[in-house]
């Protein structure tokens, strides 16, 4: 059972530099609350290991980059964690600025379905912040 949700919004920002800070996976802990480290795992081109914070405990997943096309998408993918999910990153540019659209497709298991059904709201709110942290970053230290 899949659970799906979007987000986006505009960054005053070119779509290259958006991509080009979204592109280097490493950059995720600077930007979402949750993500205390992401370091390349040297298995395999791409694939990091992210180590998550969850308040009372810590979460290790592998996130692996399954398409990237340069200022148009990023297309990640993550396992290992409570529930595996694929975060998809589209770019376009409006006015010199960029429309940011995140679609999220978490894929749970067993109970974490039940509860991620009724969290649904709740964590589609968390990653709309991140999102709006993010859009700062890019707006507030321009290269």
């Amino acid at each position: 059972m899949d659970i799906s949700f979007s987000n986006e919004l505009i960054i005053d920002c070119t779509v290259a530099r958006v991509y080009e800070f979204l592109r280097n996976v490493e950059n995720f802990s600077s930007w979402n609350y949750a993500v205390m480290t992401v370091e390349p795992t040297g298995d395999r081109k791409d694939t990091y290991r992210l180590t998550r914070d969850l308040v009372h405990s810590q979460e290790i997943e592998t996130v692996t980059v399954i398409e990237a096309r340069t200022d148009q998408f990023l297309h990640l993918q993550a396992a290992g964690g409570r529930f595996d999910y694929d975060s998809k990153y589209e770019l376009k540019t409006f006015e010199n600025k960029t429309i940011l659209a995140n679609h999220i497709i978490m894929r749970p298991s067993g109970v974490n379905g039940i509860l991620l059904k009724l969290l649904k709201g709740n964590i589609q709110r968390e990653v709309n912040n991140n999102l709006h942290v993010l859009k700062t970053l890019m707006e507030d230290f321009p290269l």
